[in-house]
């Protein structure tokens, strides 16, 4: 028998006189397929995506010990038993290709019908490929069994790799049109791979086999450049998983890249010459890559630690913000409640101290008047507090209501002056009102809460001023169609950092407690979130503690 004139192999399938690359196209490939698919599985073995990616790595590393076989033994009867194995590996591949990328792209198992296709799909395959319409003969000569190969069968399991071409194009198209920007990238990656591998790995094998049939080709070396697709679809494979954090792998993915350089590394020994030069360069560029990539693989395991540390520091705060959100939020319908509860006794307190001040229960005694006096203050400052606490809870429930209508914002500004007067004259302060205007000072506002805000920037200026004056005075800008109210005081002044914090909830100047302990830091936030949704806007200015300060109201002018 001529074919057992070759020498036979050693150590199962290493033999000489083969193509140089035989050893580097197969093992690298080999090796490479069933680490990736063993890594992803294991690293979530439920998860049906990696349990798929394990089964195309398995039947194509089944197809490779075939070819290994093929090229180096010579044991015809041994050779005949295998041969089968190309055709159902590599109908495997193909079926599980589109089983592989349903599943990836739409992250749920196939249909019962898909499966009923494929499994008739695979059929065929499986029953006659121990017969004559597979295989009929062996050539002795040349230890192959090229010419004997039944046509019909070869077309029919060669086409499955065409139909999971075609079928897998379908698939990436539809799930292109409706993904977003970061994941058309991993579609293009996972494409790119499996299309690649499936038409390089299955075409270039069927090609050179026909061609070596009909006597065009002499052997099968043109094959051993389609296993490099395997290759490439590999490190695709490593860069969704690294990248985009595909199939679940988790921190351990830069360990099976490195793993992947190094089997990559490494298998330059497959065509290597034996001179102690070649193999000394290998084994240094191997050593040298494998201390970088330790080097590598702590610094990114230090890094994924730091990430997920903080992710679960970010977990822990949004629970902890959504829990203050609902806190914020019985808070605020506590408040509501509780002011509502409050307001109709302040009433009543606030009308009978008016009434016995007004003398409708006769004439009160000398002693008597200062404390009356007093609960009227007091219920007052109470009354007001209170209406800024329901305005909070309004202002936070978005129910706080506006009506809008045209009026003369000097006007207003004028009423409140002569309003709060008095008030200000109780607190030895000069209360003085001024315009200039150009143009009618119209606006579209509520007028109830235009006029409250002006009654708390009048007031907030009456708490922090202890002697001096007040002004208020309206002017506008008719290029800008705004309208201003200044409230001018020569109060305790604010430092630079707190002019805008004073707007927030209970926030007051650090200087206020040494004037006024009454406040509640509401006044203000209130008046600018009016402000605000009426189209308009409250800053204040000041030159800095005890040089008093300026809050502006600004609302647009109607033309």
């Amino acid at each position: 028998m001529n074919c057992y004139l070759y020498d036979p192999p050693q150590y199962l399938f290493f033999a000489s006189d083969l193509p140089e690359l035989l050893y580097y196209s197969h093992i690298p490939a080999l090796v490479l397929a069933l680490f990736v698919g063993t890594f992803v599985f294991l690293n979530n073995p439920k998860s049906l995506q990696n349990r798929l990616l394990l089964l195309i790595c398995f039947s194509f590393a089944i197809w490779v010990f075939g070819s290994l076989f093929a090229w180096t033994n010579t044991n015809s009867s041994l050779l005949l038993t295998i041969w089968p194995v190309f055709a159902v590996s590599a109908a495997l591949i193909s079926i599980s290709s589109i089983y592989f990328i349903y599943v990836y792209l739409n992250q749920k198992n196939i249909p019962h019908w898909m499966k009923v296709i494929f499994l008739l799909l695979l059929t065929p395959v499986f029953i006659f490929a121990h017969t004559n319409l597979n295989v009929s003969g062996f050539d002795l000569t040349l230890c192959d069994a090229f010419a004997y190969e039944g046509l019909w069968y070869k077309v029919y399991y060669t086409s499955l790799s065409y139909v999971a071409i075609l079928w897998i194009s379908v698939l990436l198209l539809n799930r292109w049109r409706t993904a977003d920007a970061s994941y058309k990238k991993q579609i293009i990656f996972m494409g790119t791979g499996i299309q690649l591998f499936l038409f390089s790995f299955i075409s270039t094998t069927s090609i050179v086999a026909y061609l070596n049939t009909i006597g065009l080709l002499q052997d099968s070396r043109a094959e051993l450049f389609s296993l490099f697709s395997m290759t490439i679809f590999m490190v695709l494979i490593g860069i969704l998983i690294v990248r985009f954090k595909a199939f679940n792998v988790g921190a351990h993915a830069a360990d099976a890249l490195m793993v992947a350089l190094l089997i990559l590394v490494a298998s330059q020994y497959t065509y290597a010459n034996s001179t102690s030069t070649t193999l000394i360069l290998t084994t240094v560029t191997l050593a040298l890559t494998a201390i970088a990539g330790a080097l590598l693989i702590r610094s990114v395991r230090r890094e994924i630690k730091q990430k997920e540390e903080i992710e679960q520091l970010a977990k822990k705060l949004a629970g902890a913000n959504k829990r203050l959100r609902e806190l914020d939020k019985m808070k605020s319908e506590f408040v509501s409640i509780a002011s509502h509860q409050l307001r109709s006794p302040l009433t009543s307190i606030r009308g009978y101290a008016s009434m016995l001040l007004d003398g409708s229960f006769g004439k009160l005694p000398a002693k008597a008047q200062g404390a009356v006096e007093r609960i009227a203050d007091s219920s007052s400052t109470m009354a007001s507090s209170v209406e800024d606490y329901l305005n909070v809870s309004r202002i936070e429930a978005g129910n706080m209501k506006y009506e809008l209508s045209d009026f003369n914002l000097k006007t207003e500004a004028s009423r409140v002056a002569d309003d709060k007067r008095q008030e200000a004259m109780k607190h030895g302060l000069l209360l003085t009102f001024k315009s200039k205007l150009e143009g009618h000072g119209i606006v579209n506002a509520d007028l109830g809460k235009t006029r409250q805000i002006l009654h708390n920037l009048v007031n907030n200026s009456i708490k922090y001023t202890q002697k001096g004056s007040i002004k208020i005075f309206v002017h506008d800008d008719l290029k800008g169609k705004q309208i201003h109210v200044d409230i001018i005081d020569t109060g305790i002044g604010m430092e630079a950092d707190e002019l805008e914090s004073v707007f927030e909830k209970f926030q007051r100047a650090k200087n206020a407690n040494t004037v006024n302990v009454t406040g509640t830091g509401l006044g203000l936030f209130v008046a600018q979130k009016m402000a605000t949704e009426m189209g308009g806007s409250i800053h204040v200015t000041s030159a800095g503690p005890g040089e008093g300060s300026t809050f502006t109201l600004s609302l647009p002018l109607q033309m």
